[in-house]
């Protein structure tokens, strides 16, 4: 009898998890999200189908290392050296291509093609539960769906768009453990921000962050608090601890990337502010309706910071209609804690540590993994302030010209942003097959018919 009750307490458990797969399917906002994430994924594919995935010096490295690992050469770049200077992941998913009959070029651009269209149908997943207004999520979803920086590096074989993937899907992760917790959000954060550590080394800073978050919330007692932190701590670092040592051990350094660049502290924080101007007030096509829009846009949204701030909002998201509390309510920042802690963190570490590097400055591929948590941390918050205001004190009429402003500013950059797509489309059919080596045009022709990856 008590084997048949637990048979049925089990089956229970399945078809309540059918139904509420069901009901997720029939809701027509998850049909828009994967719509969106299935046209950034074509749009990728489509933009790389004549000439294939831009290709910058770094990729080349990634290339003739997978090239070389299938070769049975080993773990070696396109000058003969031990690879060190990149971590390993995106070099092996490459050559795993390779096992699979893929060729690695050919491999990459699946692969950062399908790395978008996920982060897409992520952010567009997290936003449906997080954000009362269903428009602003399907906007913000929007807005990454036709991101101009995004979908540049997703059409170039750089390690940014997996890198950008395994960041947020570890921040989601940290959410839900925060909000609910239970072993499983746990550990798949942790996972999550081990793959993005071994593919790129700015990676440690999403290990600091997690750490930090799972120490400073209020609950449970510290002890918990200690044991979790240390959980997500070691599974976080230990695939990129054993790369930084199999570094060592080959190279005498953990990088192998001596110099620097010669950058001062004040021109990292300048080239950061070029970066977030360009992204976003996109140069080409833009006019003075642009600026005007923007400069009203950026009054409406200092304006939900500071009420946001002054009413000492508490850690509530919602979650399909259910109000959820993380662990430390005094904060103020909701499901937006994470994503906003780690653009912090992350900008501050590349403005004092880039200066220390041989990087050419900081630019907007640097600076891409807070591209979307910035945008989901503003998404909240302004959900959160138009939940406020609804009940009382701001004039209908005048939440409506404050939304029309941020559409209209949305609208523009958008536009912005297709002519930059054309510009740049332009520039890759002009400059493709010119035979000289230019960091700053699309030479794929150029290296895939090199000697160097042959």
């Amino acid at each position: 009898m008590a084997g048949r009750d637990t048979f049925d307490g089990m089956l229970h458990v399945k078809c309540s998890a059918f139904e509420r797969l069901a009901r997720f399917g029939r809701d027509p906002f998850v049909l828009l999200i994967v719509v969106l994430a299935g046209l950034g994924t074509a749009h990728i594919l489509v933009r790389t189908t004549t000439y294939g995935p831009a290709v910058h010096p770094d990729s080349v490295h990634y290339l003739s290392t997978a090239i070389n690992f299938l070769a049975g050469e080993g773990w070696r770049d396109c000058m003969g050296n031990l690879m060190a200077s990149w971590p390993p992941l995106f070099p092996l998913l490459l050559a795993a291509g390779g096992w699979l009959g893929i060729e690695p070029f050919a491999a990459g651009r699946w692969i950062n093609a399908t790395a978008f269209g996920l982060t897409i149908l992520a952010a567009g997943g997290y936003l449906r539960t997080h954000l009362r207004a269903r428009w602003l999520a399907l906007a913000a979803t929007v807005a990454i769906t036709v991101s101009l920086p995004l979908s540049e590096f997703a059409s170039s074989l750089m390690t940014e768009p997996i890198f950008v993937l395994f960041t947020l899907l570890a921040l989601i992760q940290l959410v839900s453990f925060l909000q609910r917790g239970g072993r499983t959000p746990l550990y798949w954060a942790a996972i999550c921000t081990a793959l993005a550590a071994v593919t790129r080394y700015p990676g440690v800073v999403l290990i600091g962050v997690g750490t930090l978050l799972l120490l400073v919330r209020r609950t449970p007692p510290l002890a918990v608090r200690l044991k979790d932190a240390i959980v997500f701590g070691i599974v976080s670092s230990l695939p990129l601890a054993g790369w930084l040592t199999r570094n060592w051990t080959v190279s005498g350094t953990l990088t192998a990337r001596p110099g620097t660049s010669g950058q001062s502290l004040s021109d990292g924080l300048c080239q950061t502010g070029e970066v977030f101007r360009e992204w976003i007030v996109p140069s080409n096509g833009l006019d003075g309706l642009g600026y005007l829009l923007w400069m009203a846009a950026g009054l409406v949204v200092a304006g939900v910071v500071v009420r946001v701030a002054g009413r000492g909002l508490d850690m509530g998201g919602q979650d399909g209609g259910e109000k959820d509390r993380m662990a430390s309510p005094r904060l103020g920042l909701g499901p937006a804690l994470p994503f906003a802690v780690f653009a912090v963190a992350y900008l501050g570490f590349m403005v004092a540590v880039v200066p220390f590097t041989v990087a050419p400055g900081i630019h907007s591929r640097y600076l891409l993994p807070v591209y979307v948590p910035l945008l989901l941390t503003a998404a909240l918050l302004l959900d959160r302030f138009l939940s406020i205001e609804a009940a009382g004190r701001m004039a209908a009429a005048k939440w409506r010209l404050a939304s029309l402003v941020l559409i209209g500013a949305l609208a523009h950059v958008s536009l912005s942003a297709y002519k930059n797509l054309r510009i740049t489309r332009q520039s890759m059919e002009s400059e493709v097959k010119s035979p000289e080596y230019d960091y700053n045009v699309y030479n794929v022709a150029y290296w895939q018919h090199s000697e160097i990856l042959k």
